[in-house]
């Protein structure tokens, strides 16, 4: 029986979670055909988010980051040479890509965010690579970096794409961070996530969610975030009540396209009001009212057009569910809207439950069966990094 060598000491990190387990095996895997075994490696770790209220041109949202997370795995070269490895299942997009430092960071000076995009965009199968190579200009750029040596990236996301549930963000933050780490630039918390937002609207020219970016950075797991704002200044930190759980279904349904943004009422308030109620002492009329809040929001994204058949469905199956008495005390549309994920508030350890209901009778009637959210993890900077040390004889 042949035994598998392992060439690094594995974390003893017990908060690490599935997503850096996965990211080691893909490492010990890809000895030495992607990473070399004498040098240290470097994983950074950026969870996606929640929008449980808000963030659709309200200039307040509510954000929780979620267990699914983008994590990174850097190791430095010898030469110019930056190598990409993202694995795909389905073979949608390329999977490695090479470039040379020179490319991206002239000894003239970095390329700017227009020439970035030319030089990042123009193969869909590749356009992953921008976020990625994106936050390495955004770096020099921004805080000067001139690196004198190439890198191995691994980067590795369970975030699902086009849930509403910030995938894009998570990926951004985790290698802006990766690149951080190996070429000794400290950042702030928020430049982190500011520099996450400016690859996402200069290089990828998206309306992405400055929330998402935010949570990603910024987020404690169990925490609701208040951010305000166009660059999602962080107001204050709200603990979820210990009877209180948020969970989400991913419906098979893409969130809206970048740029659709349309009038919800008073999200914001209803934002407010949300984190109000849940600094006040439990009772039934008040936890009542949260959810109610959740099904007005998505009523109003309804309204819009920014809800989706799907999506109804589920929502209108947790409402009737409420009203026989279910654990759910209300659901709405996340993100931007258009489809993607709903979420659930509801009783600690029993909404879970209400969720795996409506995700058996999404899968009756469109036959697919959802992704299901539950649990929540530190954001990139409370996760901070692990650092794998080759083995020695």
């Amino acid at each position: 029986m042949l035994t598998r060598v392992q060439h690094f000491t594995p974390s003893q990190d017990p908060a690490e979670g599935l997503g850096v387990l996965t990211v080691f095996r893909l490492i010990e895997e890809a000895m030495p055909r992607f990473f070399a075994a004498g040098k240290p490696i470097r994983i950074s770790r950026a969870p996606g988010c929640f929008d449980v209220l808000g963030g659709i041109g309200s200039g307040c949202a509510l954000a929780l980051p979620i267990a699914e997370a983008a994590c990174a795995a850097i190791q430095a070269r010898g030469d110019e040479m930056v190598r990409l490895w993202s694995p795909c299942r389905d073979g949608s997009r390329t999977q490695l890509l090479s470039v040379r430092l020179s490319d991206l960071v002239p000894l003239e000076g970095p390329i700017d965010y227009e020439e970035a995009r030319a030089f990042l965009l123009p193969d869909p199968r590749d356009r992953w690579a921008a976020y990625i190579l994106g936050g390495l200009i955004a770096l020099a750029r921004e805080h000067g970096l001139a690196p004198a040596h190439g890198a191995d990236l691994l980067v590795n996301s369970d975030v699902p794409n086009r849930c509403g549930v910030g995938s894009s963000a998570a990926v951004t933050v985790a290698s802006i961070q990766a690149f951080a780490l190996l070429y000794d630039l400290e950042l702030t918390p928020f430049e982190l996530g500011r520099l996450a937002q400016l690859v996402e609207h200069e290089v990828l020219r998206v309306d992405a969610r400055a929330s998402c970016a935010m949570a990603a950075v910024m987020a404690e797991p169990g925490e609701l975030m208040m951010l305000r704002g166009a660059a999602a200044d962080l107001e204050r930190r709200i603990q979820m009540p210990s009877d209180l759980e948020i969970v989400g279904l991913e419906t098979g349904t893409q969130s809206a396209p970048d740029g659709r943004v349309q009038d919800v009422g008073d999200e914001a308030g209803r934002a407010a009001r949300f984190a109000d109620l849940l600094a006040q002492p439990p009772a039934p009329s008040l936890r009542d009212e949260l959810g109610d809040l959740l099904f007005r929001s998505h009523e109003a994204y309804r309204a819009a057009g920014l809800s989706n058949e799907a999506c109804d469905l589920v929502v209108d199956f947790l409402r009737a569910r409420r009203a026989d008495g279910g654990a759910v005390f209300g659901a709405r549309i996340t993100g931007r809207g258009g489809g993607g994920t709903v979420l659930l508030v509801g009783e600690r350890g029993k909404v879970w439950y209400e969720a795996l209901r409506a995700k058996k009778a999404l899968n009756q009637a469109t036959g697919h069966s959802g992704h299901v959210f539950r649990w929540s993890s530190p954001g990139a900077a409370a996760f901070g990094a692990i650092d794998l040390q080759p083995k020695t004889a």
